[in-house]
């Protein structure tokens, strides 16, 4: 008995645990963060379009990177004027460099977050609100009490903290 054709649910949990995946992959052949968000959401509606010809046996992320970079070979014919474009050449060579790497990439975020995990409360807040939140500095510097330049030396400070944990914690495990 075959397995029953894949559904509109099924699609919904997949793209929501690959989704930030499908993001990292566009975002890296995008130089703009919100055309990055516009292609995935087109990503999204071709995926669901064409999900009836997904075979489920095979993985997602792979068949989903490939509609997503016909996204974004739509999205640069639209906007072929502009000058940050990449040429093509360049735009498959990073789609393949992106693929080779994707493994080391999820390794590295899951040991970012450990690393994260570490950091005192407020340090982790600082880190969160910046990145994560991208709250602006002029919040941010309200908010902690700080001057500019003691917000941006303690963020640099927390990258640098970050960057060395997960070096330490590659090099432990063997995968640096």
């Amino acid at each position: 008995m075959s397995d029953p054709a894949p559904n509109a649910e099924d699609l919904i949990l997949l793209l929501t645990r690959h989704q930030e995946a499908l993001f990292r992959y566009i975002f890296s052949l995008v130089p703009c963060e919100a055309d990055a968000r516009d292609i995935l959401q087109e990503t999204s509606v071709a995926l669901f379009r064409k999900f009836d010809q997904y075979d489920a046996t095979r993985p997602f992320l792979p068949w989903a990177y490939r509609f997503a970079y016909l996204q974004v070979q739509k999205h640069r014919e639209k906007a072929a004027r502009s000058p940050l474009l990449f040429s093509e050449d360049v735009m498959d060579l990073i789609a393949n460099e992106r693929a080779l790497i994707e493994p080391r990439l999820d390794e590295r975020l899951r040991l970012l977050d450990a690393c994260l995990a570490k950091l005192t409360p407020q340090d982790k807040e600082l880190v969160t609100r910046r990145y994560a939140l991208r709250e602006g500095a002029e919040e941010m510097m309200r908010r902690f009490a700080m001057s500019r330049r003691t917000l941006f030396r303690n963020l640099e400070m927390l990258r640098q903290r970050l960057h060395e944990c997960v070096t330490r914690q590659l090099e432990t495990e063997g995968l640096a």
